[in-house]
């Protein structure tokens, strides 16, 4: 395979995002041969005298992780998605070896995509061409018929599934949220926002999205997920009663700047079950899942109201997200029929408000960008959208060459910004290789 070096543009974006960011040691914990240890390898949870059980304060954390992103509903409640009846809709195969690809890595030295798949602790990795596997690998015990947690790709899953409801009228963009949601009447935070806020983030609220810090708004927001068990402060409570207790940020207006907050889609998942009039996994198996033709019921972990994490609760397979990866690709178009309006996908690719990207550090990656529905837009000569979640989970779309890569992994740390904007170049290298 040629080597496929980066544009000087995206060399430039990869400097930049770690630069805003902050760096982030790129993590090296528990390797053996030059390669992460397995959770087999580790003895996590294998059963056996001398094997280690995960900490429910800790399990997103290395090395926990490596088990517990393929196990989540052994220790977290989940609702599960049906597939419904209906025949699994194939995917061919046309392999190419992509493993020497190449992409100029953040020392500005050329890196393989086998390289950057054992340094990103990668577990699952399938890339998709004109609806065709092209290239798919498993590590860490993963198996084509392992779920996996998607962390935040959710919610751009999430946002999609909400604009099903935007298109047939029952979720109006330009409402308040109180008309659907009355118990946030009068919240500090959530009591004056707009749906189209929740699903563009762009509410004004006092929320911090740093994972390290113990006072933290996330920290607090995992915990009433049920992600941390139920003696965690808050977690019976749950995340209706949670996102009651948000702030706002005085300084600024919602609807103006681009802010990360992850109990945005929470909200937003829960407007879906009262715009629906169904509880969120049976509005998307029924409106998505069951027409996909996907192989593998779905999961998504619950509070201890049931009330869905959609923020990054979603547990599925490799091979049935990149379906609905493809499904996106093709303006929501998949196994003969229409599933999400197509209107709702150009409304993502073309209808983002790049002013609100401007007043923060994102314009440093793509100056054109913006975040839409709930996933990221590049505005790159390719037009490339994208959904990223912590510890290192992506789906990357590229109109342009047609393709679809996802990306499953069990980084050591949250927030790990420089794997992950490895992550980021190496998708973008593969996309740009397959071009005709």
């Amino acid at each position: 395979m040629p080597v496929k070096r980066m544009s000087f543009w995206l060399t430039a974006v990869i400097v930049s995002t770690v630069a805003a960011l902050g760096s982030v040691a790129i993590a090296q914990d528990n390797m053996v041969d030059g390669r992460p240890m397995t959770a087999a390898e580790m003895e996590i949870m294998t059963g056996t005298a001398s094997s280690k059980t995960i900490d429910i304060a800790a399990w997103d954390k290395g090395p926990d992780n490596r088990w517990a992103f393929q196990h989540i509903s052994e220790f977290l409640h989940v609702a599960n998605i049906s597939r419904g009846s209906g025949a699994v809709a194939p995917l061919g195969r046309d392999l190419v070896d992509l493993s020497g690809v190449q992409f100029e890595g953040l020392d500005g030295n050329p890196m393989s995509v086998s390289d950057m798949l054992v340094q990103t602790y990668t577990d699952g990795f399938i890339v998709l061409n004109d609806g065709q596997i092209v290239y798919e690998k498993y590590f860490n015990g993963m198996k084509p018929d392992t779920r996996h947690l998607l962390m935040s790709v959710s919610k751009s899953v999430t946002g999609t599934l909400a604009g099903i409801l935007v298109q047939d009228g029952r979720l109006n963009p330009i409402s308040p949220i109180t008309d659907y949601l009355p118990e946030l009447e009068g919240a500090p935070g959530f009591g004056d926002v707009t749906v189209r806020q929740i699903l563009d983030m762009t509410t004004a609220i006092k929320f911090s999205e740093d994972y390290a810090d113990p006072n933290s708004e996330v920290v607090a927001h995992e915990a009433a997920t049920a992600w941390r068990g139920e003696n965690a402060p808050g977690a019976l409570d749950g995340i209706l009663s949670f996102a009651g207790t948000i702030k706002k940020d005085d300084t600024r207006p919602h609807g103006e700047v681009f802010h990360y907050a992850s109990i945005n889609t929470d909200v937003l998942g829960l407007l879906i079950e009262r715009a629906s009039g169904r509880r969120f996994a049976d509005f998307m198996s029924d409106a998505i899942w069951s027409k996909l033709g996907v192989e593998h019921d779905g999961h998504i972990t619950v509070d201890y109201h049931g009330a869905v994490a959609a923020n990054g609760g979603f547990v599925l397979t490799l091979r049935d997200l990149a379906r609905f990866g493809q499904m996106v690709l093709d303006d929501g178009f998949a196994n003969g029929r229409q599933i999400v309006p197509s209107g709702w996908v150009d409304d993502i690719r073309f209808n983002g408000n790049n002013s609100a990207w401007q007043p923060t550090s994102y314009v440093k990656f793509w100056p054109d960008g913006y975040y839409r529905n709930q996933w990221y837009v590049t505005k790159d000569d390719n037009g490339s959208f994208f959904a990223v979640g912590v510890n290192g989970q992506h789906i990357w779309i590229n109109p342009t060459t047609r393709t679809v890569v996802v990306k499953f992994s069990s980084l050591p740390v949250s927030a790990d910004k420089e794997n992950i904007v490895l992550g980021w170049s190496a998708m973008d290298a593969i996309s740009r290789s397959l071009a005709d």
